[in-house]
């Protein structure tokens, strides 16, 4: 009997070697956590870092841009992914930073850093996708 479960299972680490392949960005991911100073009385931002030189492809799923009402104003937003090997990096969560530290397909990638969105889809994957928005 032909099973589909059987199949997938089959040939899922051929895929994901496949989607590997493109992987063209090695980036930097951090954590970010408050910390208080003690002489200023003041919380500072304070990066950790948790992965470095993961490789990954950052992918805009569409080219459409949408304009979103946020407090009185239209910003115009795109959907943005950074895809990763599955268990490459299993501990990022929303919040978390990932910093492009070399790209061999684009130039122009390397220092931007964007911000962890949402969860990481994950299950019978080619990759971790994780939803992400620019922040520099």
């Amino acid at each position: 009997m032909v099973s589909l479960g059987d199949d997938i299972r089959a040939t899922l680490p051929f895929l994901r070697a496949q989607a590997e392949s493109r992987f063209t960005e090695r980036w930097d991911v951090y954590t970010t956590t408050r910390v208080l100073d003690d002489e200023t009385g003041e919380y500072t931002d304070t990066e950790v870092l948790e992965y470095e030189g993961v490789a990954g492809q950052i992918k805009y799923p569409t080219l459409t841009v949408m304009e979103r009402e946020q407090g009185g104003q239209i910003p115009a937003t795109q959907d943005v992914i950074i895809k990763v090997a599955v268990g490459a990096t299993p501990t990022v969560g929303v919040n978390d930073l990932w910093r492009c530290v070399s790209s061999d397909a684009d130039p122009s990638l390397v220092g931007r850093t964007y911000r962890t969105k949402g969860e990481a889809q994950s299950g019978q994957v080619t990759a971790h996708r994780y939803p992400v928005e620019r922040v520099s």
